[in-house]
């Protein structure tokens, strides 16, 4: 009786540890970082058990799920985690191993992740989608590390700790985590160039960076002839285009046996080459984001249908560019504001207001036939969407500004472009 009601109370103090956890999650600012593991300082122990992670989690979900395969009364939240598990073999058969890498809360965050993959399948095809089944995994890339402390802990001089890994491991990009953040759930990521380490922390609202006394505001506008124009008459034109490497390795996978060794080690170097890739175009988001923020103190877009830009032949063009990223961070930042897509930015005349429909897609210069002024077609845009942009924003936190009643006049220099593709490829 009196172990009942300690197990009572215990389950008591964890819910409402976690209520308490999740009222103050309400008023904190969340971010994730992304660190990376040194693979030159690994010993050999480290680097076996770092591999065996992610290869007994695959054979955890496989078991998972060929067991609720076996019976039809079998499903996956009934499953019972235990050290052995049934491993398919490549003649069909099956041999059992032993999990004796992976710790205990990796494996519920194995479990965790089916069910709740079965859960949102589950509410698709209520709504009306079309949904198979969870298949069966041949590599397992990323493992949910979901306490701190316990699954995975920092020391100093960027080393850490991960449950399951011999020692200590060295750490690169740790010293940008402030002293003031707290510590949620991590995620240990297998990648071709290498693994990563992705914290998710939680800062408090008054650290949160403040944008209200930046100088002046900009309206931006997106295309493929010039990715970013903005309303000061500033164009930035980024396009990261594959590496020859990559397209030499892509002709060579083509003429190799499916299969085959030799095909499997010729995907993993494409995969390899799209990272840097990725890598590339996430370093040059960021910088750009980082730049309008120090210098604007709102910022205005338009919600661009940028898929279905691929239909007008701009395929290639929205794939080299980074247009997607950028939107999808400046959307998630508290001091930049979306206008509509269907506003048609182009045909406004801004200084009369009245909307022209006479202007196609291949001219790169408005003349408004009715007041004669003449503007680059993508700053007249940007302008259009500072202008309209301004009304979004609440009336309490309006403060009108010298630099706000600046306006670009007369036609751009389009040899002013700040390309920063070349700054890419020196990454």
């Amino acid at each position: 009786m009196r172990q009942i009601e300690n197990k009572l109370e215990k389950n008591n103090n964890i819910k409402a540890s976690m209520k308490e956890t999740l009222n103050r999650r309400k008023s904190q600012f969340c971010r994730i970082y992304e660190l990376k593991i040194q693979n030159n300082k690994l010993s050999a122990k480290q680097k076996e058990q770092l591999k065996m992670l992610f290869v007994e989690a695959k054979w955890l979900y496989n078991d998972i799920l060929n067991w609720s395969e076996l019976n039809v009364e079998n499903t996956v939240f009934n499953y019972t985690i235990k050290n052995v598990v049934d491993v398919k073999l490549k003649d069909g058969t099956f041999i059992q191993k032993e999990l004796n890498t992976i710790g205990s809360q990796m494996k519920q965050s194995v479990h965790k992740q089916i069910c709740s993959s079965i859960k949102t399948l589950s509410t698709l095809k209520k709504t009306g989608h079309k949904v198979g089944k969870l298949k069966f995994k041949s590599d397992y890339n990323s493992i949910n590390l979901k306490q701190f402390g316990t699954t995975y802990r920092f020391y100093n001089n960027h080393k850490a700790k991960i449950q399951g890994i011999h020692g200590k491991i060295h750490l690169n990009g740790l010293d940008q985590i402030k002293n003031n953040v707290e510590f949620a759930n991590a995620k240990i990521v297998k990648r071709q160039n290498g693994y990563y380490l992705l914290v998710t922390t939680y800062t408090d609202n008054k650290f949160k960076k403040s944008y209200k006394n930046q100088k002046s505001d900009v309206g931006i506008d997106m295309g493929c002839l010039t990715s970013l124009t903005l309303s000061t008459g500033e164009k930035i034109d980024v396009k990261i285009e594959e590496s020859e490497h990559l397209k030499h390795y892509q002709r060579k996978m083509f003429k190799q046996k499916k299969g085959s060794n030799n095909r499997h080690k010729t995907i993993n170097k494409i995969q390899k080459e799209h990272q840097k890739i990725n890598n590339k175009k996430k370093d040059i988001t960021n910088k750009l984001v980082n730049y309008l923020n120090s210098n604007f103190r709102y910022i205005f877009i338009q919600d661009e249908q940028l898929t279905k830009w691929h239909k007008t032949g701009h395929g290639k063009a929205i794939q080299h560019s980074i247009l997607g990223r950028i939107k999808n961070k400046l959307k998630s930042q508290n001091n930049c504001y979306v206008i509509s897509k269907w506003l048609p930015t182009s045909k406004y005349c801004y200084d009369c207001g009245i909307k022209h429909t006479l202007l196609s897609i291949n001219d790169r210069e408005f003349v408004c036939p009715s007041c004669g002024v003449v503007y680059d077609r993508d700053v007249h845009a940007a302008t259009n969407i500072l202008k309209y942009g301004l009304d979004l924003v609440p009336p309490e936190q309006r403060k009108f500004m010298l630099s706000d009643s600046e306006s670009y006049t007369g036609i751009f220099d389009t040899s002013k472009v700040w390309d920063m593709t070349k700054e890419a490829t020196n990454l």
